[in-house]
């Protein structure tokens, strides 16, 4: 799960470091997101930046490892790249972001299921449109390994399409991710 990012739209200032800040129920968004991931995931690992401390108290005593990224400034790819280097996987990998704290249980269950049925690249979509979690099966690890920038792993997506499941999901918030302030008020309780 990565945690590392700047989140320079949430707060240009610095001051509120995004993956700690609390949903209308006080849960840290890191934690909720951690605590959906968990339900069907058995190791998760926190990719965390320069703010590390205050994600591993905001995780409390939820059983994730943390991992810091010295490279986070670099953007998500040296986040993604930290957390596949230290999560050696038999399956694969699934990314999840700090961001996005109302994806169901149900859309990880059904991502991880895909992955262990043996399927490549997974992801949901609600309404036509891709979400998150995505997922990767092992052997795109050296792929994931060489990604870099900003974009994330969306490259190796273009790259083998034919790879690609996509399935159904009646799931709005794995396309809710929270970016600004206003946006986690208005998001905040989980409603869309």
């Amino acid at each position: 799960m990565l945690a590392a990012g700047k989140g320079s739209r949430f707060d240009a200032s610095g001051t509120r470091y995004k993956p700690v800040q609390a949903l209308a129920d006080r849960t840290p968004m890191v934690y909720a997101v951690c605590h959906t991931l968990l339900q069907h995931i058995a190791h998760v690992t926190v990719v965390c930046g320069p703010q590390e401390q205050a994600v591993h108290s905001a995780l409390g005593d939820l059983p994730v490892r943390t991992v810091h990224c010295t490279e986070a400034h670099q953007g998500m790819s040296a986040s993604l790249r930290c957390g596949v280097q230290s999560s050696p996987a038999s399956v694969g990998w699934i990314i999840a972001l700090s961001d996005m704290p109302f994806i169901r249980a149900e859309t990880v269950s059904g991502v991880a299921s895909r992955l262990r049925q043996g399927e490549q690249i997974i992801r949901p979509a609600y309404q036509g449109k891709p979400g998150h979690p995505v997922a990767f099966a092992s052997k795109f690890r050296d792929q994931l390994l060489g990604i870099t920038g900003d974009e994330g792993a969306r490259t190796i997506i273009r790259r083998h399409p034919d790879a690609l499941t996509v399935f159904t999901v009646n799931d709005p918030g794995c396309l809710i991710d929270i970016d600004t302030v206003e946006q986690l008020q208005r998001h905040g309780t989980g409603e869309q």
